[in-house]
């Protein structure tokens, strides 16, 4: 996979003191919020499993299919 840029992660143009960094900070901020990124889904992956331990566990299946996990 292709690494992207610091604006292609956020969906826009960075503000002026970003783009005033050189090569290897903006790199840096790029690894950054890649590695940021991946501990959120990670972290509300963990979320919705831990809220399927409060529906009963014949429903677990079609609850888990209905919302995408």
């Amino acid at each position: 996979m292709a690494e992207r840029t610091p604006a292609e992660q956020l969906g826009g143009t960075l503000p002026g003191g970003i783009e005033a960094l050189e090569e290897h900070e903006r790199q840096d901020l790029a690894d950054a919020l890649r590695d940021a990124r991946r501990r959120q889904a990670k972290a509300l992956a963990e979320a919705g499993e831990e809220g399927l331990r409060y529906v009963p566990a014949l429903l677990r299946g079609a609850v888990r299919k209905a919302v995408g996990l």
